[in-house]
């Protein structure tokens, strides 16, 4: 099936990107602090976990909406408690493994089990044999790591940890080999682009805040310059990218989420 439809995003997709770039600006924080000039393995081990549960856990739900997101209040809602699951998620971790991190496997769970339920919905109204595949494929990737994760949360300590590692990396992986069916309902490529500019529009928002500190009377100086024009030169890199070199209109030829 050849969805050759334009779809923009929505105002909601947006709210959720800003909730999604606040916890990524919360967990870089993580390596900021250095121990004898180097990040201890800890911080760095779990500003690692954190990123690849918040990265799947936005590309899940980005390719879910552009699918099958729809204006339609079952939608909005789980949109809204999927934002305040990352909120607690943003503040729910350390720079070590610690108690912490028991919130934080409960919530990555539970933000997982309302992913899973959006995909059940879509099980449940749909009529057509590729989406229901489809569905029925992320269901059980997502209930498999909601019960890894929230087992991780609930044993906590090592084995705990284990387990929620396992559900998160398997989670990552599988989706890789849904090829089959996802290839007979392709992702619109204009919208996840759309997305990924806003996305990363925000994110560049964000950097502008993290170095305005270096722009008052009391620190400005050569370092300053050489900093904006780092982020300058990412920023035209990110011109180039998006603006010059993608093609927007290009098919999805190879199809993993």
């Amino acid at each position: 099936m050849k969805n050759e439809l334009l779809k923009k995003v929505s105002m909601i997709e947006l709210f959720y990107d800003l909730v999604f770039v606040y916890m990524i600006s919360q967990v870089t924080g993580l390596i900021h602090h250095l121990q004898n000039g180097v990040i201890s393995p800890s911080a760095l081990s779990i500003f690692t976990l954190v990123v690849i549960v918040s990265i799947n856990s936005w590309m899940v739900q980005t390719v879910f909406n552009n699918r099958y997101g729809k204006s339609q209040w079952s939608n909005v809602i789980l949109s809204f408690v999927d934002m305040a699951i990352v909120l607690y998620m943003s503040n729910a971790f350390s720079d070590t493994f610690d108690r912490h991190l028991i919130g934080f496997f409960i919530a990555a769970g539970l933000l997982s089990l309302t992913l899973a339920i959006q995909y059940l919905l879509v099980f449940v109204q749909t009529k057509n044999e590729y989406d229901r595949n489809i569905a029925m494929a992320f269901m059980r990737i997502l209930f498999f790591r909601t019960a890894c994760l929230l087992t991780g949360g609930v044993l906590a300590g090592r084995w705990g940890t284990t387990i929620a590692l396992f559900g998160i990396i398997t989670s990552w992986i599988i989706p890789a080999f849904t090829g089959k069916h996802t290839q007979k309902h392709p992702i619109i490529f204009s919208h996840l682009l759309e997305r990924l500019t806003a996305l990363i529009i925000i994110m560049f928002g964000e950097t502008i805040v993290g170095i305005s500190k270096y722009f008052t009377q009391n620190t400005f100086s050569i370092q300053s310059i050489m900093i904006f024009i780092i982020v300058v030169s990412l920023f035209f890199t990110y011109i180039v990218e998006f603006d010059h070199l993608i093609e927007e209109q290009r098919p999805m030829k190879l199809e993993i989420y």
